[in-house]
């Protein structure tokens, strides 16, 4: 009996860490303050998400102005007629914004000391900074990206290859999978990298998180979604930058699913297969064809790694199933990581009819994209140049 009431302890406890719960960014400090972020998700030519987390239950806002302009309007997370309160996660979406504009966002929160059916007493109110950012623009050509992947934790070494590449003038940044370990509390992905890109670019330009396959693991890994929110509701997705495409897959676990340490909860092989659907119909889309540059972000290589290897499942299964398809869809570049160790493969080397990058543990990947060209800058934390080509 003692047993199975310690079990049901444990279980209460790890309930209390979930995504979303009154409690979960909690920090053991009383003083109310945004202690996390504000960081900007899924920036288009009409909308713009922001998320920040609260040291206290709050009722939070966005308030948002055109640049030189007077008019603030106030945009909240609200559903089924309920504005989000009483939470220390916060996640708001502006849509009808115009393109290519620059804006001036701030965020608003009230503590929520009390919250009862019938009375509500707020305590301590925040009036964050103005923060700048600009939507996309649909007329807009080339650009400079930043990709890296398997970061596992190490913000320290994010932030070295950050200055590496030049991120200050970078438009966007791109995050191949592993920058943590496992997930195993709701601190977890704001140490491993959250805080360090809000430090140095977040709350202006957004960053997009393609999972890897040890964000799959640990006990809040089925809460990644709520931390980097897309209207479609999937994880994996595209998104048109100008002319340029970005085509982000979410590539599961790399063992079957019936691996023992699985322990029957994965079922990766038929998310794979739903996500070729949406792959064959994304490429045949006006947005996918008419953009100069195509560019697919990975973690796994779809290539023979190691060629005295045999490829493992999950590398295999996405293979077999999305390779065809791109093959045949005009890629111009795919960058993945995983591995641990650099390798370039060019086209049609490898069962590939376009380059894959595939980045190391200690490496990032500067693109420069121009008149219908890419300059690929690889390097290492050491500063070691490890690829400079035209694409």
């Amino acid at each position: 009996m003692l047993q199975r009431r310690n079990k049901l302890k444990d279980f209460l406890m790890s309930a209390l860490f979930v995504f979303g719960a009154t409690h979960a960014f909690a920090q053991e400090t009383t003083e109310f303050q945004v202690n996390h972020g504000p960081y900007l998700q899924e920036v288009t030519a009409q909308g713009a998400t922001f998320v920040f987390t609260t040291s206290l239950p709050s009722f939070s806002f966005i308030e948002l102005k055109e640049e030189g302009g007077k008019n603030i309007k106030s945009y909240y997370h609200t559903e089924h007629g309920l504005r989000d309160a009483n939470t220390v996660f916060h996640s708001v979406r502006a849509e009808g914004l115009k393109p290519g504009a620059v804006y001036n966002y701030r965020i608003r929160s009230k503590e929520m000391r009390d919250f009862q059916p019938y009375k509500v007493v707020f305590g301590d109110s925040i009036t964050s900074q103005w923060y700048t950012f600009r939507t996309t623009d649909p007329t807009h050509e080339g650009g400079s990206l930043f990709v890296v992947s398997d970061v596992h934790n190490n913000s320290e070494q994010l932030d070295t290859l950050l200055n590496l590449c030049d991120y200050k003038t970078c438009d966007a940044f791109l995050y191949a999978g592993d920058m943590m370990n496992y997930i195993e509390d709701s601190e977890t992905p704001f140490r491993a990298f959250i805080d360090k890109s809000v430090q140095r670019f977040a709350s202006s330009i957004p960053f997009n998180m393609v999972r890897g396959n040890h964000e799959t693991r640990g006990k809040l890994a089925r809460s990644y979604p709520k931390l980097f929110p897309k209207s479609s509701g999937k994880i994996y997705g595209s998104c048109r930058m100008g002319d340029i495409m970005i085509v982000m897959l979410d590539c599961g676990e790399d063992k079957p699913d019936d691996t023992q340490v699985y322990a029957g909860l994965t079922d990766f092989d038929a998310y794979r297969t739903e996500q070729t659907e949406w792959l064959a119909q994304l490429v045949e889309t006006e947005e996918f064809k008419t953009a100069r540059y195509r560019i697919v972000i990975s973690h796994y290589p779809m290539v023979d790694i190691f060629p005295e290897e045999e490829l493992t499942h999950g590398i295999n299964d996405l293979k077999a199933k999305m390779l065809p398809i791109l093959n045949k869809a005009h890629i111009d570049l795919m960058v993945s990581g995983h591995t641990h160790e650099f390798a370039f493969h060019e086209k049609n080397k490898a069962g590939n009819a376009f380059p894959v990058i595939v980045g190391s543990n200690r490496s990032a990947t500067r693109l420069d994209l121009s008149d219908g060209k890419i300059r690929v800058k690889v390097v290492e934390t050491s500063g070691k140049v490890l690829l400079n080509t035209l694409l």
